[in-house]
């Protein structure tokens, strides 16, 4: 093991968009970059060699670093293009909401095997500062192109620096993988996953060893780290017999037995519905089948086209299953098959999507409506005063007021499931049953402390067959909930604008609030930078006398502003249709409304 020097922390607790630092958080060899791009120094080879014109990495220095035979070309075309250069090869990744997360290609911007061992590396001096090396390590991986040979690297790196290493051998659900860790008692995980991004990406998560996703200032800690002036080579990696598998069939099948409820196969009708399900050329399916068989429940129609995992995604551009068209291929089984109940989860299988066939076609569930539905199934299938719940301040109120109701404590998070898994870990005398946010991510279990599709499907078809029993469907439920705790609409709106500009327009914003919602009094704003850190962040959330909700923050990942909107109705008519109508109509508005204040410059 090679000697190093003791590390030492900066303080950083800022959070950072995946590829879109800007200089402020740029380094070159430990130290903050802020000198601007302009290319020099060609080489007679075609490639860069001077590191002070802006470039955070020496192109000939990575070179030598990466394995890949391609890499050479790729610098010397990239090097006829300063622009392009400066794109993979001036600002380093850095962990955004959801970890690392890029485009695979060449240079310290792109995700590939320079980027993963040195990431690695950064997790394996954070665990020598924490002395909980000896705890070590659970890897696993998605299915994409380029994410065994990342999660193997990174495992031969931790184990060259003396820290055990576990590696689930082939691609499987994340979950599966924040299960392992949790019952290991590792002191981290990492998950090789872009999730639902486009199949150009890939990306890197972290967890921390109380089974959550990194939160700050581990992130800024690790990240800290991640100095590109000393590129890890195949010299710093162990022998690949030194890594310690976890056979693929043995990981699943563990996670299965620790995290879904065993119920005997039964008469009961309800628990034979027929459903068609996508995991979207994730790693999903096989997982899925494996929980419905323990949990007693009818196995899905499969959309076979998409059923094994290919991590080239055909046909489905953006594998987000909140994406326009990305279940059309599972309504058309479900059309041939006479079936009314799709379900999806996304490639890492996290994420679960439901739509129900209507007389006016398919409708797809919203993530606050399944997240309602769950959380009353939850809320009827435990008990006690001690009893937990969660969901991020972007998300419906609907949860919170459906918990009031029973007397059933219930936090609101920043978004992410870093922050709704917070209560369950430092709340330990407490029965966490539930968290959900609006994206499409459930938690119905203590075993995973993060979203799990697998677990939130289980859950979701055990409550279809209770509703069954009782002459209802989760459309019907929905209604009985709205005249019960009164109804909430959400809907959102997005736009792309400058980086400046969303700053400028959210500042103006907080120096002068609107005075009203489209028209309603503005009765409550709450800036969340106010709040005290960890928990604070760029956003500002609106209430207006009636029932109308806004909050509005910039995206993590992207220079846009996202708006999240929700109607509440207190006393809902009879006609809950013509009423939720109404509530969209008052919601586009106000988003319109809302898009207005962030003005282009001229």
């Amino acid at each position: 093991m090679r000697a190093r020097q003791p590390i030492e922390y900066e303080d950083d607790d800022k959070e950072h968009a995946e590829g879109e630092c800007g200089k402020k958080h740029c380094f070159t060899g430990g130290e903050k970059a802020t000198v601007p791009f302009d290319c020099a120094g060609m080489r007679q080879d075609g490639c860069v060699s001077d590191n002070t014109r802006g470039l955070a990495v020496d192109p000939q220095a990575w070179v030598n670093a990466d394995p890949d035979p391609t890499t050479r070309p790729a610098i010397r075309a990239l090097s006829a293009d300063p622009k392009a250069l400066a794109k993979n090869f001036a600002h380093p990744l850095r962990f955004g909401t959801a970890g690392l997360r890029a485009e695979r290609g060449i240079g310290p911007a792109r995700m590939n095997r320079v980027t993963a061992r040195v990431a690695a590396r950064s997790i394996g001096r954070h665990l020598e500062i924490l002395e909980l090396t000896h705890k070590g390590v659970i890897i696993g991986y998605d299915a994409r192109p380029e994410s065994d040979i990342y999660a193997l690297d990174s495992a031969r790196l931790l184990a060259a620096m003396g820290i055990p290493c576990w590696l689930i051998d082939g691609p499987c659900p994340t979950p599966v993988i924040a299960w392992h860790l949790k019952d290991r008692q590792a002191a981290a995980g990492i998950v090789v996953t872009a999730s639902h991004n486009p199949a150009i990406d890939s990306g890197y998560k972290v967890f921390h060893s109380d089974g959550t996703q990194i939160r700050p200032p581990t992130d800024a800690q690790i990240e800290n780290l991640m100095t590109f002036s000393d590129l890890p080579n195949d010299g710093d990696l162990s022998a690949v017999d030194e890594i310690n598998r976890i056979d693929l069939g043995t990981a699943i099948s563990s996670y299965v037995d620790a995290v879904i409820p065993s119920r005997e196969p039964t008469d009961d009708q309800g628990l034979h519905n027929s459903w068609v399900y996508t995991p979207l050329c994730g790693v999903g399916g096989d997982t899925l089948e494996l929980a419905c068989s323990r949990a007693g429940i009818k196995a899905p129609v499969r959309v076979e086209s998409q059923f094994e995992p290919n991590g080239s995604f055909p046909g489905l551009p953006f594998p987000n299953p909140e994406e326009p068209g990305t279940m059309d291929e599972a309504y058309r089984v479900a059309d041939e098959t006479a079936i009314e109940l799709v379900v999806a989860n996304d490639p890492d299988a996290d994420r679960l999507a439901i739509a129900i066939k209507t007389g006016d076609g398919w409708r797809r569930l919203s993530g606050d409506e399944v997240g309602l539905l769950l959380c009353d199934y939850q809320l009827s299938h435990s008990a006690g005063d001690d009893r937990l719940t969660a969901s991020s301040i972007v998300s419906s109120q609907a949860v919170a007021a459906l918990c009031a109701s029973q007397g059933v404590e219930h936090v609101r998070t920043l978004t992410g499931f870093k922050w709704i898994m917070e209560p369950a870990v430092t709340r330990p005398e407490a029965h966490w049953i539930f968290g959900y946010e609006e994206a499409l991510g459930y938690s119905v279990s203590d075993r995973v402390l993060d979203k799990d599709g697998i677990a939130a499907c289980v859950a979701f078809m055990a409550m279809v067959a209770d509703l069954a029993t009782k002459g209802l469907n989760p459309l019907a439920r929905l209604d009985e909930l709205a005249f019960d705790i009164g109804l909430y609409v959400t809907s959102q709106v997005s736009a792309h604008f400058e980086t400046h500009e969303i700053s400028s327009s959210l500042d103006a914003l907080r120096r002068t609030p609107p005075r009203d919602l489209d028209g309603s009094p503005v009765v409550e704003t709450k800036d969340w930078l106010n709040e005290p850190f960890p928990h604070n962040t760029n956003l500002l959330e609106f209430r207006s006398e009636h029932g109308s909700r806004l909050a509005i923050r910039p995206s993590g990942t992207e220079p846009k502003v996202k708006i999240y909107l929700e109607q509440f109705v207190a006393s809902p008519e009879d006609d809950l249709a013509l009423v939720r109508e109404r509530c969209s109509e008052q919601l586009d508005a106000l988003g319109l409304i809302a898009l207005s204040w962030f003005k282009k410059d001229v």
